[in-house]
């Protein structure tokens, strides 16, 4: 039976460094059995990553060629929607994937114009699209977040 794993916790970016690098690799590098590791991937289960071992983890995932370092990624994105769902209590659900949207399909537009100008205006304004993109999505996962504690 596979287990279900819910997005944005340590037990499915776990699953994705261990599909990446092997649980064997990943034991080795954290110096823990393999069993042990497999363990940091069961949402029911009461044992959890050290911190040190995610950033091992993140180093080897990157070091096999990964874009980007999935620990550091998730607990950043964690800390931030946590910090906006504090103060998102009234917001509108509806609203901010309107907003979401919109932001979204800016940063796409923006980003297709950089590929095929290259000039650095448009490179600079796909930065800044993305980046408002980015933190409406966020702002967006905040909302459900809040609902759900509401809930």
């Amino acid at each position: 039976m596979t287990l279900r794993r819910e997005p944005l916790t340590y037990e499915n970016t776990m699953l994705a460094v261990a599909r990446v690098l092997g649980w064997d690799t990943v034991a080795g590098i954290c110096g823990v059995s393999s069993r042990s590791a497999r363990y940091w991937a069961e949402p029911e289960c009461q044992k959890q990553i050290r911190m040190i071992d995610a950033e091992r983890l993140d180093r080897a995932f990157v070091e096999a060629g990964g874009d980007h370092r999935p620990f550091h990624r998730l607990m950043t994105m964690r800390l931030d929607i946590a910090d906006m769902a504090a103060n998102a209590a009234l917001a509108d659900l509806s609203t901010l994937a309107a907003v979401a949207a919109k932001e979204a399909g800016e940063a796409i537009s923006a980003l297709i114009i950089a590929a095929q100008s290259g000039d650095r205006a448009s490179i600079r304004n796909a930065r800044k699209e993305a980046e408002e993109a980015i933190h409406a999505l966020h702002a967006s996962v905040a909302g459900i977040e809040s609902r759900e504690a509401r809930a």
